[in-house]
């Protein structure tokens, strides 16, 4: 376990109870390591460590929270039918989602939980000069960049807490207008990517690096250039950031891959991503839930543990002819069958993703302690916006755009795209192609949904899928799907002063 995950353990134990006033009750209910307050707490450079590592502490639930019960829910990599009783996840996937939804509720408290939490270091931070002050503030304004980023695009405009907020202060901040929460969100992630260094010693890997934050920064300027803000100017913006990440590949700092399957293997956590959550197994709070969450049956010479076995399966799409039984990411994603090592019987199973499960794996301690990190953002990522800022300016297919495509399917082991191939015929063509690169490459990892929103295919693929997953009646999606409904909870702070978003009860 190195240094990061050791500070987030304590921070588990200790500091994430002393920041307790907008943490949920589970949290209330774990015993502190000492009786002292944030106020008490921050005493010197130790202290303001573990305040950082907290915030990271913080961030442990957004896979499973965000990534996965929101985003990847709502996109077309799922299938989920109506159930006969009510379920969170069949609401979200099917667009009858209301404001009471518990998933709602715990997804925004979860990002705002880091949001106070960074906050509460850069007030903190403020008296001292040591060396890693910026660093640290750096960090902390990354994490909130991150929260933030998810929160205005599940809910648009969202109060802006960029301080500490008392009780009474929080209840008449106003949902700002998007623009004002993107503006937010780029001047944290260009401070982080100005104070933040290129790269950390062994103990200290995982923590957000300057890459992270330009990386970072490159998506929310794509984002920016999309739907809904239409910003022509971020494009540019997008553009630089993704060359200076690239360029800064490397042995030392992140890559590809040489297979695919390696990305999600434990002993390559902090070698090939730009930035991860970092997860340990130990039955001490800090374990990933992602195989769990995702999982319908494991075997178990998989793992000791059984999987939630949530009634949902991979898109049709994944399973059919569209995507290659030849592509080495499919084996890699997910499992129809599984095969006894000892007697070779064969079990046909009910599809299912177990990217993120290392199968044979023993480290977990209960079935929501798995150790293998989760990718925020891949140098896949990296590769694939560049290609699409490239096209997106040009035009047309620029050599080098083309090549980035390649890279990433002739590691899949499928064929490279020429020149005379039909999805390079066009701009048009080409970037279908990117975003049905990016909707196998990253399967499972929560992006999907918001690459149909950003790029205005949202409501035309989702009305389409549903039509042909649920029933061919399924209502015609508009504009209102593209966001949440704000929690009915959160309304009722200060009855009549939000605005429920249109569309919703």
């Amino acid at each position: 376990m190195n240094a990061l995950k050791l500070l987030a353990y304590s921070a588990a134990l200790g500091l994430g109870t002393l920041l307790a006033s907008s943490c949920s009750e589970k949290e209330l209910y774990i015993p502190p390591v000492a009786n002292n307050t944030a106020d008490e707490f921050y005493k010197d450079e130790a202290q303001v460590n573990q305040g950082v590592i907290a915030i990271y502490n913080g961030a442990l639930s957004f896979p499973q929270s965000s990534n996965w019960n929101m985003s990847e829910f709502r996109s077309d990599n799922i299938n989920a039918q109506v159930q006969t009783v009510q379920r969170d996840f069949s609401d979200i996937s099917n667009f009858t989602a209301t404001s009471q939804l518990g998933q709602l509720q715990a997804t925004w408290t979860d990002l705002f939980e880091v949001v106070y939490r960074s906050n509460i270091l850069l007030e903190k931070i403020q008296p001292f000069s040591f060396a890693r002050v910026n660093q640290f503030k750096g960090e902390a304004r990354f994490l909130r960049a991150y929260a933030y980023f998810d929160l205005v695009r599940y809910w648009g405009p969202v109060p802006i807490a960029d301080h500490v907020l008392g009780i009474e202060e929080s209840k008449t901040v106003p949902r700002a207008p998007i623009a004002d929460v993107y503006k937010l969100i780029v001047d944290d992630l260009t401070f982080a990517a100005a104070n933040l260094p290129a790269s950390y010693g062994t103990t200290d890997k995982g923590r957000a690096t300057k890459w992270a934050a330009k990386a970072m920064l490159a998506r929310v300027y794509l984002t920016m250039y999309g739907y809904p803000l239409r910003q022509s100017s971020a494009l540019p913006l997008a553009k630089q950031q993704l060359m200076d990440v690239y360029a800064a590949a490397g042995p030392t700092t992140f890559s590809m891959a040489a297979n695919f399957a390696d990305l999600f293997k434990t002993v390559n956590d902090n070698k090939y991503a730009v930035f991860e959550i970092q997860y340990a197994s130990g039955g001490v709070g800090l374990g990933s839930t992602i195989p769990w969450d995702q999982g319908s049956v494991f075997p178990s010479w998989w793992s000791p543990f059984s999987p939630s076995q949530t009634d949902i399966t991979p898109s049709p799409d994944f399973l059919g002819r569209n995507w290659s039984i030849k592509d080495l990411r499919r084996k890699a994603t997910l499992d129809t069958v599984y095969v006894n090592p000892t007697t070779n019987a064969i079990t046909v199973t009910r599809a299912q993703f177990t990217k993120f499960l290392e199968k044979g794996t023993t480290a977990p301690q209960n079935n929501r302690d798995y150790s293998n990190n989760f990718p925020i953002i891949r140098f896949e990522d990296v590769m694939l916006m560049y290609a699409e800022v490239l096209t997106e300016e040009s035009g047309s297919v620029q050599p080098l755009a083309l090549s980035l495509v390649n890279q990433i399917r002739t590691r899949s082991g499928v064929a490279a795209y020429t020149a005379t191939s039909p999805e390079t015929a066009s701009k048009a063509a080409f970037i279908a192609a990117i975003l049905k690169e990016r909707k196998y490459e990253f399967a499972a990892e929560g992006l999907r949904w918001f690459d149909l929103v950003r790029t205005g295919n949202a409501i035309s693929v989702m009305t389409a899928y549903k039509r042909l997953t649920i029933n061919s009646g399924f209502r015609q999606l508009d504009e209102h799907d593209l966001l949440f409904p704000i929690p009915l909870l959160e309304l009722r702070i200060n009855p009549g002063f939000w605005q429920q978003n249109p569309g919703y009860n």
